[in-house]
């Protein structure tokens, strides 16, 4: 009787410390999920910047523009216009000269409303949510310190995040900017914003020098 006793206990106790570990690790799941939303955040208030910035200088837009319709979809959560699909009738021949139609004062008006979010508010969302995560810094650093512990074993360590810093059009033109793993924008994040207490994320050129030689520069 006494020998069932005992192994009904263990397999208690193998079950309460697997479904305890499961539990912090879907919380750090969470939270590291959350660090990479931080990213999402800081192109938002960049892409809100420009375009009020390019709007200020009495640039125009094209109009049915996809990466414009890109920039509603990311700022708004949805898009502005249908997506165009991709077919043969729509493709441009090599050499064939396409008139570019632009958006007139009322039109970039107009869609400046309808994105309906200024840089000050999109950069008091990135600032933040970027203190709450501060306002939980121990559970955050823990998670970041067991994913970074892991090295190449991480799942985050071949995965890219999305561009570090905003691309405005064109820029496709020129040399691509380094690339910068999830895992290493962990560690961007852990240097910047716990051990150094900024209130947002560096620029780009910031971020690959700290990765490229672990320094930091001006």
């Amino acid at each position: 009787m006494k020998k069932i006793i005992l192994i009904v206990w263990s397999l208690l106790i193998i079950s309460a410390f697997g479904y305890s570990q499961s539990g912090v690790d879907s919380v750090c799941t969470s939270n590291i999920e959350n660090i990479f939303k931080v990213h999402d955040l800081k192109i938002k208030y960049k892409t809100v910047q420009y375009i009020y910035e390019e709007s200020k200088k009495n640039h125009k837009f094209p109009k049915d523009n996809d990466l414009l319709n890109s920039y509603f979809e990311m700022i708004r959560g949805f898009p502005l216009y249908p997506k165009k699909q991709n077919d043969s009738i729509s493709r441009v021949n090599p050499g064939e000269l396409v008139e570019v139609k632009w958006m007139s004062e009322e039109e970039m008006n107009r869609y400046i409303k309808q994105i309906n979010c200024t840089p000050e508010e999109a950069l008091k969302e990135y600032r933040d949510f970027i203190q709450h995560i501060k306002s939980e810094k121990e559970l955050y650093l823990k998670c970041i310190n067991t994913e970074l512990a892991k090295g190449d074993l991480s799942e985050y360590v071949k995965v890219s995040i999305a561009p570090y810093n905003f691309l405005p059009p064109g820029w496709s033109l020129m040399a691509r900017p380094a690339s910068i793993t999830k895992l290493d924008f962990l560690k961007v994040f852990k240097e910047f914003i716990f051990n150094n207490n900024e209130e947002v994320l560096p620029e780009g050129l910031i971020v690959y020098e700290y990765l490229k030689c672990n320094c930091k520069i001006l």
